[in-house]
């Protein structure tokens, strides 16, 4: 650690055992600095300067945050991440004590220390009055330290992090409702030139944090943060929206907004947020045109249950997607014109055909395509909704010419919605067109997991997995970090590994059918045949009672040396569509079959091509 100058500076108090240098900034205690962000230093000087006296709120955050506007939930956030530094309790405070309702002040004496004479007890600040030469002394240089100050000028922001939102109403009941501002807002910030703007999943980690920011962002790579928070009372909102220097802590700008919960007001709040934030960092917002501000729809309670069902859609298990169904077939019912509840509900219909929902893909995906053609009919400019009308053509329908158009529609509307065209690609074996638009979107945010996992299954499925291993280890946090590392691990043959990959993810996230599937896949073919049955068996005991797709026991028969098996499964799962059919001609796990004639018959089947084709 760094240690301060032997000699005492001038202008230096002692909290206790803490000494503040209120000229360099500096905090140390027992020699050892107390490394705080300039926000939280700010703090601690501005209750230092007041001591023994009680700080109000509003006193503090005009103090410290100058005309920047911030909530009382932000100035208590930051007083908690003040004790933490401290190693201060609030229920048996040492340092900083507050006064419930009214503002905080600090506990402890403080003391002005000079070169001379060292430590002076009697020369509290409680007793400035008293020293009157003294109190002035310091009062100039706290008054230089706020306000002297350079004129702001522009920071430079290059990525931005929107942390989950929290949800501050009485009683905790609008989680979905502040990840949905969070939705809203990381696509309009999208729209933000030169900007990188991580993904949801990229910061999804960090949900009810107490980490710092500047260890967020250094984990992240983002050098600009966005905290916000929602409070629902009533029929009022208040939504809080801080933009943050992530290396410094320093707020750069933030705002406040109270108004009637209606569907305009919640848009007009997402709109101008957007646009300050552009404004602060003086970049252009395209979303400034006047279109972006046309509603959704006007019936909130639609929008609510909208809300609600693409909260539960994007978590993606069975649980979460029926509900998700229900929320946003009730939305449909309020407003049966609401384009983005369509949508919605097709992507929700949609994983319930894969390995998330586990319904049979012919139950659900009619009903997904039916929802994509109702919002495009409604919005055809709505490139979501293209988007998941291209998937459902290349998962469930095969029309594979037809898929192409509308993901060449999508990036027409959306220029950076490529990765689901890029997934198209790798299953035609246009291998070097899908690895070109995954690259295009890793320059646009190469810190997300959720890209990372995309470019590094294009990596694998091009016979590339020296590069899928370094994609899958710089998205360690993304839930499919795992199956791609393991699958890149067996490509080069090191199935040990890939075996200690897989084990590890079962642990982590329980008995799913992907992590029972891939283990028996791999204990198979490393030769632990008993490991391997003992899994396939329950597999197959599920499969008794609800949908598991035929194309995952397929591989597991595969690695088992049971081809007859395997090519029963591959045919009945061209009978119910099993999406995961597509990857036939790409995936690992069927490599050793593809000079089999049987192999080519299901091939045709699906309309991929064949070798030699």
């Amino acid at each position: 650690m760094l240690k301060p100058e032997n000699s005492i500076p001038d202008n230096h108090l002692r909290i206790l055992d803490i000494d503040v240098d209120l000229t360099s900034g500096t905090v140390w205690r027992n020699g050892e600095v107390i490394d705080l962000p300039d926000l939280s230093f700010r703090l601690l000087a501005t209750l230092a300067k007041r001591a023994p006296k009680l700080v109000s709120k509003d006193d503090l955050i005009s103090e410290v945050w100058g005309e920047v506007v911030v909530s009382d939930e932000t100035l208590m956030q930051r007083i908690r991440l003040l004790r933490q530094a401290l190693g201060d309790n609030s229920q048996n405070p040492r340092y900083i004590a507050a006064v419930r309702g009214r503002g905080y002040r600090l506990s402890a004496p403080v003391e002005v220390v000079t070169k001379d004479t060292g430590r002076e007890p009697s020369q509290t600040l409680r007793h400035w009055r008293l020293g009157t030469a003294v109190a002035v002394t310091v009062l100039v240089v706290l008054g230089l330290f706020f306000g002297l100050r350079d004129e702001p000028v522009a920071p430079t922001i290059s990525t931005l992090a929107v942390l989950p939102f929290s949800d501050l109403s009485e009683d905790r009941n609008f989680g979905f409702f502040a990840d949905g501002m969070r939705e809203e807002l990381l696509s309009r910030l999208a729209r933000l030139d030169e900007i990188a703007v991580l993904s949801r999943t990229s910061t999804e980690q960090y949900r009810n944090t107490t980490e710092l920011v500047p260890d967020i962002s250094r984990a992240l790579n983002a050098n600009g943060i966005i905290e916000g928070s929602v409070r629902v009372s009533g029929d009022k909102i208040r939504i809080t929206v801080q933009l943050i220097e992530g290396a410094t802590d320093r707020h750069i700008w933030a705002e406040s907004y109270e108004e009637e919960l209606t569907v305009e007001n919640i848009f007009a709040i997402q709109n101008d947020v957007a646009n300050r934030i552009a404004d602060t960092l003086r970049i252009e917002y395209k979303g400034q045109q006047a279109e972006s501000l046309s509603l959704p729809t006007t019936d909130f309670d639609a929008y609510n249950l909208y809300l609600l069902g693409r909260y539960h859609t994007f978590r993606q298990t069975p649980d979460n997607l029926e509900l998700a169904v229900q929320y946003l077939e009730q939305a449909i019912a309020r407003d049966a014109d609401f384009a983005e509840a369509h949508a919605a509900l097709g992507w929700a219909y949609s994983f319930l055909g894969t390995i998330y929902g586990r319904h049979e893909p012919g139950t659900v995906f009619p009903r997904a395509r039916e929802a994509a053609l109702r919002a495009l009919e409604l919005d055809d400019r709505l490139a979501d909704a293209h988007s998941l009308y291209a998937d459902i053509l290349t998962w469930y329908d095969w029309d594979f010419d037809l898929a192409e158009s509308e993901y060449r529609r999508t990036m027409m509307l959306d220029p950076l919605n490529v990765l689901g065209f890029a997934l198209f690609l790798s299953t035609q074996g246009r291998h070097s067109e899908a690895i070109e638009l995954v690259e295009r979107r890793l320059e646009a945010a190469p810190e997300d997991d959720y890209v990372q996992v995309n470019a590094g299954w294009r990596y694998l499925n091009a016979g590339l997995p020296d590069d899928a291993i370094r994609a899958a280890e710089r998205a360690g946090n993304h839930p499919d970090a795992a199956n791609l590392l393991g699958f890149s691990l067996v490509a080069q043959g090191k199935l040990a590994e890939a075996i200690a990959v897989f084990e590890e993810d079962l642990r982590r996230n329980g008995r799913g059918q992907t992590q029972l599937g891939n283990l028996a896949y791999a204990y198979f073919r490393a030769g632990e045949d008993s490991k391997a049955q003992e899994i396939l068996d329950e597999l197959e005991a599920e499969a008794e009672t609800r949908y598991l797709s035929p194309v995952l026991l397929a591989a597991i028969h595969f690695a088992a040396g049971n081809e007859p098996r395997g090519y029963e499964l591959l045919n009945a799962a061209v009978d119910a569509r099993a999406r995961g059919l597509i990857f036939l001609n790409v995936s690992p796990s069927f490599a050793d079959q593809r000079s089999n004639p049987q192999f080519s018959t299901i091939l045709k089947r699906v309309g991929l091509p064949s070798e030699g084709q």
